[in-house]
């Protein structure tokens, strides 16, 4: 394949990453929602087609990173895929209280980075523009 033709689907392929990792952070934070409603793993495993090892990683997992809240990745994801304006999404990222370093995960052990890192690992991405990096940090101050 040609570079040429590499970089016409790039767009394309970028956007089907962004819609497929919402989609996944939307999964695990409905797994993880519905197993604090007391909803059994084994009942949540049969819904989402897991098994319930799996669910139950899956629920370890969102618990360690918070994801009751929206993170820093889900909001510049929804303005790339158009389910948010770059205004919400520039007052969203400002807002956001768990902007911290990372925690431990007791199943990957310690995630490297924290948000200041993640909008960065975005931007080289091309999810988010440098300008609208520095706009969130200065709105931060």
């Amino acid at each position: 394949m040609s570079a040429m033709t590499a970089a016409a689907h790039e767009p394309s392929l970028r956007l089907s990453y962004a819609r497929a990792r919402l989609a996944e952070i939307d999964r695990m934070r409905q797994v993880y929602l519905a197993s604090l409603d007391g909803l059994p793993q084994r009942d949540i495993a049969a819904a989402v087609h897991l098994s319930q090892a799996s669910v139950h990683r899956m629920i370890v997992r969102a618990r360690a990173l918070g994801m009751e809240h929206e993170s820093v990745e889900e909001v510049v994801l929804q303005r790339f895929v158009g389910q948010i304006s770059t205004a919400q999404m520039l007052v969203r990222l400002a807002s956001i209280e768990s902007w911290v370093p990372r925690v431990i995960d007791p199943v990957d052990g310690v995630l490297p980075g924290d948000s200041r890192a993640d909008l960065d690992e975005l931007c080289e991405d091309g999810l988010i523009s440098e300008d609208e990096v520095d706009q969130v940090l200065d709105a931060r101050e």
